[in-house]
């Protein structure tokens, strides 16, 4: 009995340092992943502007690991060194890599890759990071140099891992696609929601985190839908077994049976 009591508590003291090691790490970096989600964007159709996020971000991680989650899948991975309004976005050149300066960095793009990795790093994940581009995945091993024995980096697209993954995703991170035009993109995220859903790839409690579903980049192009890149998965989710825990900049669902 008293060896019980003793892993138990090594357990839930592992957890809360767990959590407060998260919790760290994102406060370090909540300015930055506000701003990312916030400029450049109008919130005037919005009675409540959603949150950011620095917000989803923290739901998703303590859920992970309350669900002693271990496999991270980002669909779409971190692709430039600094953000949009800075030269050298979207570059090749190792030289806009500045790893002591984050202000730079591009959060307008999230930095799943990278801020997951620090986040969850503890808990030993695997993390799967997919993009159909190679120098994509190259920037990104640069981004994640200090990360790289809890990463797999992928070059291909999203539908060919997900028809071939052979293990369970207790985190699904979607942001493939570009926000204009956003049809293909729409269409493109409700063939990986069938393949998610048909191959049973998430576990009871699993979760989905959805990026960019309130950017207002497509309205500015005439959508009519507030829901952008997922405004054909998020239903077919729901129609499939999942429930929504977080409406906001991103949409964050579980699975539920």
């Amino acid at each position: 009995m008293k060896k019980l009591f003793i892993l138990i508590s090594i357990f839930f003291v592992n957890n809360i340092l767990c959590l407060d090691q998260i919790e760290a790490i994102l406060n370090k970096y909540k300015t930055f992943l506000e701003n990312g989600t916030y400029e450049n964007q109008d919130w005037s159709n919005f009675s409540i502007k959603p949150k950011s996020r620095y917000e989803t971000f923290k739901s998703a991680f303590n859920l992970f690991l309350k669900n002693k989650g271990k496999i991270v899948v980002e669909l779409g991975t971190t692709r430039s060194f600094v953000n949009g309004n800075h030269v050298g976005c979207n570059s090749d050149d190792i030289q806009y890599w500045q790893p002591n300066n984050p202000e730079v960095w591009d959060w307008g793009a999230g930095f799943f890759t990278r801020v997951a990795a620090e986040c969850l790093i503890s808990l030993t994940p695997m993390i799967y990071t997919i993009d159909i581009s190679s120098n994509h995945i190259n920037r990104c091993k640069i981004i994640t140099k200090n990360f790289e024995n809890i990463i797999k980096y992928k070059v291909e697209s999203s539908l060919d891992f997900l028809k071939n993954f052979n293990n369970k995703i207790d985190l699904l991170y979607m942001d493939t696609g570009d926000m204009t035009p956003i049809e293909p993109t729409a269409q493109l995220q409700l063939e990986e929601a069938k393949i998610v859903v048909k191959r049973n790839l998430i576990p009871k409690n699993g979760l989905i985190l959805i990026d960019d579903v309130k950017n207002q980049t497509p309205k500015k192009f005439g959508e009519k839908s507030d829901f952008g890149k997922a405004k054909y998965s998020i239903d077919f989710f729901l129609k499939n077994g999942f429930e929504i825990l977080a409406n906001e900049y991103q949409v964050l669902l579980r699975k539920t049976n």
